[in-house]
């Protein structure tokens, strides 16, 4: 019997406790270590951290990153820029199977439709880009935007996939309701208000959820808000701010809710919304503004509405409509189940492990595992 593939995920070199806060960007890079652990392969994710709120499987470990050894792995897959630049910093650039997958792809000049960076932070995201286009053998993106985007700077040379977000297979039964103390129907938006990076957006969004928040108190519907990130221009008066919650507990917060708002970075979008996803998963209606590139979803699920970008008025007319209709949310939760949970996204990298590597062909290692 031939060994099992070897896979080294890296996320970031920073210290970190695994999951336990609410960060999209740390449950996408467990979830899809463990869909890929599922499969059979030996997936260890590096990392500079001694505690986690990962689910215990077989074939998957946390390794540090003073102990890896990069040339002991058949494929390296690294998430976002972050990750690409920990696996330099610590010696696996020159790894030869690197498969680099990003959020958010930049181009070599400010002022490009859909890309929010701009100036210093976008330079130094495209500087990660060029590194990447030199040493990765394969790019994984989220939406064909980024897909075209990529092409256009680096020509691609057939070496890329698409990946977008998953949702979790099994979630908590619904438990507390974190709304208890309010009388209002409850919409929520769930998610970071970006800090020092992508301020603009912040201030955009900060500003559009206390026009929304104040439509919808004439409406006896309160808007709350949960998630990390700057909160400073939140007004009290249109918008409760609930703070971070742990990830095991988010659900919470989508099942007492009655409707889930998601906000575009602007007119033109190349980034999908994670959101979407975990709203859908538990059924909670969605109100959506227009660019937002995965908004195709909350049609196919049919639950929810997509409103015309930058018209607060529809918006709050919409939210007010989700929380009356009477869906088919199982239909929904079904349809996610059925197309788009983390197990689909693994096998798209399966697929393209078994061309590459044939059925089972692996180098044999056992890496130290941390303590």
């Amino acid at each position: 019997m031939r060994p099992r593939i070897r896979i080294a995920t890296v996320f970031d070199d920073s210290h970190f406790d695994v999951l336990t806060p609410m960060i999209m960007t740390m449950t996408r890079w467990a979830r899809m270590s463990e869909a890929l652990a599922d499969l059979g392969y030996a997936v260890d994710m590096i990392v500079n951290t001694r505690t986690s709120t990962l689910r215990e499987r077989s074939h998957l470990r946390l390794v540090p990153f003073s102990q890896v050894e990069w040339a002991s792995y058949d494929v390296v897959k690294t998430l976002f820029h972050s990750g690409f630049a920990a696996l330099a910093a610590h010696g696996g650039g020159d790894h030869p199977f690197i498969i680099a997958k990003l959020g958010s792809v930049v181009g070599g000049s400010d002022g490009i439709d859909g890309v929010h960076f701009s100036g210093a932070e976008r330079a130094g995201l495209f500087e990660v880009q060029q590194d990447i286009d030199r040493r990765s053998r394969y790019v994984t993106v989220l939406t064909e935007p980024s897909r075209s985007l990529w092409k256009k700077e680096f020509g691609g040379r057939g070496r890329m996939l698409i990946v977008p977000t998953g949702v979790d297979r099994t979630i908590p039964p619904p438990r507390a309701n974190p709304y208890r103390g309010f009388a209002e129907k409850i919409a929520v938006y769930i998610g970071t208000l970006y800090r020092a990076t992508q301020r603009d957006i912040n201030l955009l969004w900060q500003d559009k959820l206390n026009r929304l928040g104040h439509l919808l108190r004439k409406k006896q519907i309160r808007l709350c808000v949960v998630g990390r990130g700057m909160t400073d221009h939140l007004d009290p008066d249109a918008v409760t701010y609930l703070g971070a919650v742990p990830n095991d507990r988010v659900w919470d917060h989508q099942y007492f809710a009655h409707a889930g708002v998601v906000l575009a970075q602007g007119a033109a979008q190349h980034n999908e919304s994670s959101k979407i996803y975990y709203y859908l998963r538990t059924g909670l209606p969605v109100v959506s503004e227009d660019p937002v590139p995965n908004n195709a979803l909350i049609r196919e699920a049919n639950l929810g509405y997509v409103c015309a970008y930058g018209d607060d008025a529809m918006m709050a007319e919409m939210v007010d409509a989700a929380t009356r209709v009477s869906w088919h949310r199982d239909d929904a939760i079904a349809y996610m189940l059925a197309h788009h949970t983390w197990d689909h996204r693994a096998r798209i990298y399966a697929d393209l492990l078994q061309a590459e590597f044939g059925r089972g062909a692996s180098l044999d290692f056992d890496a130290p595992a941390m303590q």
